[in-house]
């Protein structure tokens, strides 16, 4: 179950990863609708997922965060867990996990984020928010002067997304992943502390 409450917005909250976050994580990433945009192509068993929640976990270089939605915004019902894990299940006591936020490189000059969202949160504004507040933390608690996202031409809904946030189009790599049977183009954005500050 996710770990302690790192910052909360209207509708979300960031919570800390936990070791045992690892079968949440090892379901979202399998999922065909998460998997295909981030561009990964091999599936995850648990003993992977473990090792990777286990990096997060110790890591100093990087920031690792559930998405969560807390007890109240669920109406105090536990979403079930679908055949193909739209959904986790959780008791009414507890937030929803529903996907991450994550950032990695944070020693150098500009780091990398990335995220993602169970489908069934998909389009319901809980992404924007989620990232607004992981950016909030990182600019304030990190001494990076920018940070940029890599994201496939195909996924107009994270191109929206990072647009909205302000993140800008600084370049295309053709060609440059072989993603579900064929060579996809990948468009780097990047975002800069001054503009995110700007915009606060």
């Amino acid at each position: 179950m996710p770990g302690v409450a790192f910052c909360h917005g209207e509708r979300t909250a960031l919570y800390t990863v936990e070791r045992d976050d690892a079968a949440f994580y090892q379901r979202g990433r399998n999922h065909p609708a998460v998997r295909g945009p981030l561009g990964l192509a091999d599936p995850t068993n648990l003993a992977q997922a473990e090792e990777t929640v286990e990096d997060w976990v110790e890591r100093d270089d990087s920031a690792n965060l559930l998405v969560c939605l807390p007890p109240e915004e669920t109406d105090g019902e536990t979403p079930e867990l679908t055949g193909d894990g739209d959904a986790p299940q959780t008791s009414d006591a507890e937030p929803t996990p529903i996907g991450t936020v994550n950032a990695w490189e944070l020693d150098q000059p500009r780091g990398q984020v990335s995220y993602w969202l169970l489908p069934a949160y998909h389009g319901e504004g809980y992404a924007t928010e989620a990232m607004t507040l992981f950016l909030d933390h990182l600019f304030d608690s990190r001494a990076v002067r920018g940070v940029e996202a890599h994201v496939f031409a195909h996924n107009d809904p994270s191109q929206t997304l990072l647009e909205r946030l302000g993140f800008a189009l600084e370049g295309k790599l053709r060609q440059n992943n072989f993603v579900e049977g064929e060579y996809r183009d990948e468009y780097v954005y990047g975002l800069l502390r001054d503009e995110w500050v700007e915009e606060r």
